[in-house]
């Protein structure tokens, strides 16, 4: 027992850490990114389907009076993030000087939750508007220190635009909307076209999406690349690149009624993972170890999964953003996942303390609800939250990326975008999820005899953590 305990608590610990990398979103691009590059090389994308119809008003969600908002007082209207992106965009969008705000920047994860829960709870020198990241954006939206959006003077009709996916995460437990997002992150699979063509037989997007239509065709598309290149090149890095479209997977919650549950679609992970690992179909790295890294430009795995943000800024392959461009920039296309997902993104919320509520609403419209600044993002690289833009950008060729070998990416991402979920997202999410994969990692390394003993040590250790 003393070995397993150690295992987990080795592994936790690595966990942990790569964790705190994923919750901090990547430096925020120059303003002057340049906008998306065209190429005469044309790739057929999948057909987007009539479910992109912008509806007349939300169904679903619970709305409450639209107040008629004013400002209190004409002060600096503060405003608390992790990073300094929403400000830039509030500067560039809603025209605000920094005689017109005060900015408190917490990169640290941790540092700016804790800065958050004592400002919060006490209202001394508590933020009007604050921004949190996926991982931990739902802790506040049921805390009671936001205010619905309706309180702020924005009605439901005016974000009939945006991803369902988006408003759903941004909701209370009463389906409140508490937050909204400028952005989407919905994920699909970049793969490397030279390396597919060799192992996989193409490197046309839409043919290989078969190699990736469901659990079982990954797992056969794993064992066909690792036979084919006597094990020196896999599919994937490790089975870390899977969780979170696993995750997408399950219909229900980490908890129901208070007590934990693990869903069957998440549950299959064990035996899946354990699969991969015993017949060495991955190189076991994690996402976000140095070794993960280095596989990105070596050639030696063919697919990394993530969003359009993923690839620019973590895979280094868009040039022109002030880092250095992966060499294997250009060589890289993009297919479906087996589920439709989404990873990481960012909500803004503005507090119950907030004195200056028009002030606010129009900043979050700026941003967020309008249309041409919405447009101007997308023509800089951005998949926005908005269906009728990424409807409009899926089918024109100037989106044709560069970096990405010629295919527009958008029509994927779209229908990814679509037909996300967010119902079962809830607040210590990320801690539920390290957790959970920690215990997986010792279950495939032979820590634990079966998947029940494996579940047991996750129970236990959510426990210690007083998450149940």
């Amino acid at each position: 027992m003393l070995k397993k305990n150690k295992l987990i608590a080795l592994l936790l610990s690595s966990v942990m850490a790569a964790g705190a990398v994923t919750a901090c979103s990547p430096a925020t691009p120059s303003e002057t990114a340049v906008s998306s590059e065209t190429t005469e090389t044309s790739q057929t994308e999948p057909e987007v389907t009539e479910t992109t119809a912008v509806p007349d008003d939300l169904e679903g969600y619970k709305e409450l009076d639209v107040a008629d908002v004013s400002d209190k007082d004409d002060g600096k209207i503060v405003i608390y993030s992790y990073n300094s992106e929403f400000v830039g965009l509030a500067e560039k969008y809603a025209g605000i000087t920094g005689d017109d705000y005060s900015f408190v920047q917490v990169q640290d994860s941790d540092d700016y939750q804790e800065k958050l829960d004592e400002v919060l709870s006490s209202g001394e020198d508590a933020p009007d508007i604050f921004v949190c990241d996926a991982s931990y954006a739902k802790k506040y939206l049921d805390s009671g220190y936001v205010l619905a959006i309706n309180e702020l003077g924005i009605d439901y009709s005016e974000c009939t635009d945006m991803f369902d996916y988006t408003l759903r995460f941004a909701s209370d437990s009463d389906s409140v909307i508490r937050g909204l997002s400028w952005k989407a992150c919905p994920c699909g699979v970049f793969y490397e076209r030279s390396v597919a063509e060799k192992y996989l037989g193409t490197s046309d997007p839409e043919e290989l999406a078969a190699s990736f239509d469901s659990w079982d065709s990954i797992m056969e598309s794993a064992k066909k690349v690792n036979t084919g290149s006597d094990g020196s090149v896999k599919l994937i890095s490790g089975y870390t690149e899977l969780y979170n479209a696993f995750l997408a997977s399950r219909s229900s919650a980490w908890t129901v009624n208070g007590k934990l549950n693990i869903d069957p679609g998440v549950e299959k992970l064990f035996d899946y993972a354990k699969k991969l690992y015993d017949e060495e179909l991955t190189f076991n790295d994690e996402r976000w170890t140095g070794a993960w890294w280095d596989r990105m430009s070596d050639r030696s795995v063919v697919s990394f999964w993530g969003s359009l943000q993923f690839a620019r800024y973590q895979m280094d392959l868009n040039p022109g953003e002030g880092t250095t461009v992966n060499p294997t920039s250009g060589d890289w296309g993009l297919t479906s996942a087996p589920v439709s997902y989404y990873n990481g993104g960012c909500w803004v919320m503005v507090s119950k303390y907030c004195t200056r509520k028009a002030a606010a609403a129009d900043i979050i419209r700026a941003v967020c609800l309008n249309e041409d600044n919405l447009r101007d993002m997308v023509n800089r690289g951005e998949f926005v939250n908005s269906i009728s833009l990424m409807t409009e950008a899926s089918q024109d060729d100037k989106f044709c990326l560069e970096w990405l070998g010629g295919q527009n990416p958008y029509a994927i991402l779209l229908e990814s975008a679509l037909n996300a979920d967010a119902s079962t997202a809830m607040a210590g999410e990320g801690s539920f999820e390290v957790a959970f994969n920690a215990v997986i990692g010792a279950y495939c390394e032979g820590a634990f005899d079966s998947v029940k003993e494996a579940e047991d040590a996750f129970k236990e250790q959510l426990t210690e953590d007083g998450l149940i």
